[in-house]
């Protein structure tokens, strides 16, 4: 059961964000962020409003207004209360890992009250907390324990909206008070795009400035490492990823998150020429087909061995990207409970995800770099 618990998490994880058209205009006008067009910070006088739009797949067309402040008064007459987020915001519960990130990085990590699977976390402050019984485990989507949310009294829950069939749970606990924020940096296409979403806690926490600090230190970091990439001349190695499940083999399409990653890094993404707003499923023959002209292997899921993709399908043994051990996972932080830093502080850090990838591709091009967040898979665990 955990087996495969494992691998659709790590599914949906690996495909979502590569699944999203990217937002620039909305019916409030052009968005002013660097990368990402799914959400949007106006400040007015005594308070500041935070657009999100398009916040799961599926929901195109609809955005969420939030409107924070100190003192309500402030406020123009005839919003929604369940739309105010009244500062200061002390608990929290949040539904995805990426959100404790966003956290750690503006230092409020102690805010937190409650996760959704908390097996999954890997922030040690918070991994203590939750061995200890102080945060609360409030379930998984359409199983969240809304009971439970209740007795927590959280000032916010940061919801990470993987379809409509959540929002009646979500709706329910605004109705009682807690205010409900959806957050999409998960479809974000572009990786800064995805770290930008920490202007919006930021501003949820009184701390844009800070906020700002951050993003403007990683994008800067980001761009000049890829900037040294686009300087050095070598051909572009063909990458692909993934790991067939039951049969299928989905592929993250051209236009996803990590093919812009490995793009930014140097390689050439086998299927960069395909476009989806979903993952492509495939059968194991035509990826196999394909996959011969591999010379990189990245994100194979739950595999820690050669051995154990191996066993996943006899036929994967032969592609040459086996015979020349050129196979890298994505978990070299992960903890004994199956919490995989990759998927929580990534989202913070795609510079040295980046960096990482770049390394793997042309080994000369950061010399005496350690991978921080990937692994090279030997023939046994």
């Amino acid at each position: 059961m955990w087996y495969f618990k494992a691998c659709v998490l790590i599914l949906f994880l690996f495909f979502t964000g590569c699944n999203s058209k990217r937002v620039r205009e909305n019916n409030n006008g052009i968005i002013n962020n660097k990368y990402s067009g799914r959400f949007s910070i106006t400040p007015f006088d005594g308070y500041s409003r935070i657009s999100v739009y398009d916040p799961w797949q599926g929901a195109e067309g609809r955005h969420f207004d939030y409107y924070v402040c100190h003192d309500s008064t402030a406020l123009p007459a005839g919003i929604d209360k369940s739309s105010i987020i009244m500062l200061p915001v002390e608990r929290i519960v949040c539904t995805s890992t990426t959100h404790i990130a966003m956290l750690e990085a503006l230092d409020a990590v102690d805010m937190v009250v409650g996760v959704s699977g908390s097996d999954y976390v890997y922030n040690l402050d918070l991994r203590e907390r939750i061995d200890n019984g102080d945060i609360y485990d409030i379930g998984y989507e359409i199983g969240y324990d809304t009971e439970l949310i209740y007795s927590i009294d959280p000032d916010i829950i940061f919801v990470y909206g993987v379809g409509s069939e959540s929002v009646p749970a979500f709706n329910r606990l605004s109705e009682k008070g807690i205010s409900v924020i959806y957050i999409a940096d998960y479809l974000e296409e572009h990786p800064l795009a995805r770290t930008e979403w920490i202007k919006v806690y930021g501003e949820l926490l009184g701390r844009s400035d800070m906020a700002a600090e951050v993003f403007d230190t990683v994008s800067a970091e980001y761009n000049l490492i890829q900037k040294k990439i686009d300087s050095y001349s070598a051909d572009r190695p063909g990458v692909m990823l993934g790991l067939p499940f039951k049969d299928k083999w989905f592929i993250s399409p051209g236009n996803s998150y990590i093919s812009k990653l490995i793009h930014d890094a140097g390689g050439e993404y086998l299927w960069s020429e395909t476009k989806s707003n979903t993952s492509i499923p495939m059968s194991l023959e035509a990826v196999v087909s394909m996959a011969a002209a591999a010379d990189i292997w990245l994100n194979t899921g739950i595999a820690a061995s050669i051995r154990d993709i191996e066993l996943v399908d006899h036929r994967l043994a032969n592609l040459p990207v086996i015979t020349q051990s050129s196979v890298y996972n994505n978990n070299n932080r992960l903890n004994k409970y199956g919490g995989n830093d990759y998927w929580e502080s990534g989202t913070v850090n795609p510079h040295l995800i980046l960096k990482d990838i770049a390394s793997i591709i042309n080994p000369d091009l950061f010399p005496g770099h350690e991978l921080i967040y990937y692994t090279k898979l030997k023939d046994t665990p």
